[in-house]
């Protein structure tokens, strides 16, 4: 058991310094597709997004795909959020943020498949050309995202997963899209212990806009997840690096009082938001309900979750 352990360890310690240099060459490409910083699921986002080493339930892909192979059953989740309305121009401003996700998985005896869809519009978006204030024209912008995922065991102690997104945008009558990917690993050293790795646009997914492309930074996700009290409580922290960036940091609990019913809480550095959040279980359908607080407002987030045992 020993040996195996540290050969896994070694498996996954060559992908780490692989996913180094690759990310050390990189420089900072900005912020297009910021929209998917958002996270997919009402349970990761109030976790603090601190889900690289969890990722076990549908929304498995966006958060490290490698998590898709511990699924035993095919699952089905929905989330629905109204974000903050920014208020940036003093009078109107943005109006009329939504962003949703649908997330399903499936798992076969040839490996596990997943597909997450994530879509941003705003509404009404005044435009100001200079210091005099709102022209009183307004516009649109609609973004959305698609995540293709498979995921299969390597040994009982590594898995392994792959992305293919497609990312699209349409602001201001200007449409561009393009193709990414990524690649993310489990590493289970010790019983309730799980260590995760994710690299995130490996392939950077450039969108052109106006003669103009944008592409975001790569970036690297690391963290740890542990269950303990017979699994009643799970605790997690991550750290992720995109090029040209400082490193952001995430740390979230999940505790079960009673059986089929979660409580929540979390923290994440990249937009310094609180979060927090609760659930339950009645047979095959779960609800969660998550809170989020930052200095400009807050946001309320709302998930079905039904698993096909």
């Amino acid at each position: 058991m020993f040996r195996k352990a540290i050969i896994n360890g070694f498996i996954l310690t060559i992908m780490f310094i692989s996913c180094l240099n690759a990310f050390g060459a990189s420089g900072d490409g900005g912020d297009a597709v910021a929209f998917l910083k958002n996270g997919v699921g009402v349970r990761p986002i109030s976790m603090g997004k601190a889900f690289v080493a969890i990722a076990d339930d549908a929304s498995a892909g966006y958060w490290n795909p490698s998590g898709l192979a511990k699924l035993s059953d095919p699952q089905f989740s929905f989330m629905y959020s109204n974000p903050m309305n920014y208020n940036v121009l003093g009078s109107g401003g943005v109006k009329d943020i939504g962003y949703h996700t649908v997330s399903a998985a499936y798992p076969t005896h040839y490996g596990s498949v997943g597909l997450n869809f994530a879509y941003l519009s705003v509404g009404d978006i005044q435009v100001v050309e200079d210091a005099s204030g709102p022209t009183g024209e307004t516009f649109q912008d609609k973004e959305m995202g698609f995540i293709l995922s498979y995921a299969n065991s390597i040994t009982e102690q590594v898995k392994l997963g792959l992305n293919l997104k497609y990312i699209q945008q349409d602001l201001f009558g200007q449409k561009g899209s393009g193709v990414g990917m990524d690649i993310g690993a489990l590493y289970e050293p010790m019983y309730n212990l799980m260590i995760g790795i994710m690299a995130q646009d490996l392939i950077k997914p450039s969108i052109t806009l106006k003669d103009e492309s944008y592409a975001p930074p790569r970036k690297l996700t690391l963290g740890m997840s542990y269950k303990l009290l017979d699994d009643r409580i799970l605790l997690a922290a991550g750290m992720d690096k995109a090029g040209g960036r400082s490193a952001k940091f995430h740390l979230g609990a999940e505790g079960h009082p009673v059986k089929d019913f979660a409580i929540r809480g979390g923290y994440t550095s990249d937009t310094g938001e609180i979060s927090a959040g609760i659930g339950f279980r009645i047979s095959i359908i779960q609800l969660d309900y998550g809170f989020g607080l930052l200095s400009v407002g807050s946001t309320h987030r709302v998930s079905l979750t039904m698993t096909l045992y």
